[in-house]
């Protein structure tokens, strides 16, 4: 038996161990951004595993994302500031290789409901791709900074000099990449 959801853009059915996803047709468009994001980031741990899809259907079949979403974690007052720290730093290295894959996810100034953390094993699963950019140049880094600054109220001139680190940081990744070391000798 699936519990189900309405979301704005389809039809969630959430069985024990997989989700489908089903589109509704006037969103075909955010069905092709989820299904591209899906199977570009499929090597990656931090997705559901893309177990399938219908085109004419307009489904998508993930992994289930076990665990609570990040804002029940908030939520409670008892939850451990340093637990809240470590999947910050771990969704800023997910917003990180998003950056260098190029895909824009454009909803970490409010990740409540795309990020499970599964309590045992301290995984994290980011969900929720279909309104995904490709080869934006809006940054998930930044996006994802500036949500951690309003979350522990911190003052734009921090932010600031934050926004200038991460550039630099995604600077030297590029540098990284685009490096030839065939080349270079």
């Amino acid at each position: 038996m699936a519990t189900i959801s309405k979301g704005k853009h389809s039809l969630v059915l959430i069985y024990d161990d997989f989700v489908e996803k089903r589109f509704y047709p006037e969103f075909y468009p955010n069905f092709l951004k989820e299904l591209r994001a899906l199977k570009q980031l499929y090597s990656y741990n931090f997705i559901p595993k893309l177990l399938g899809y219908q085109e004419k259907d307009l489904s998508i079949t993930i992994q289930r994302a076990c665990g609570r979403n990040l804002s029940s974690i908030l939520k409670e007052s008892h939850t451990n500031q340093l637990l809240i720290e470590e999947i910050f730093k771990t969704i800023l290295k997910i917003c990180i290789v998003l950056d260098i894959e190029g895909i824009y996810k454009d909803e970490w100034n409010r990740p409540y409901k795309h990020v499970f953390v599964n309590q045992h094993t301290q995984e994290i699963k980011i969900i929720d791709f279909d309104r995904s950019l490709f080869f934006s140049n809006r940054k998930n880094t930044l996006q994802f900074l500036s949500f951690i600054f309003n979350y522990y109220g911190m003052h734009k001139e921090l932010f600031s000099v934050m926004c200038e680190i991460s550039r630099l940081l995604e600077s030297q990744i590029m540098e990284y990449i685009n490096w030839d070391y065939h080349n270079s000798e």
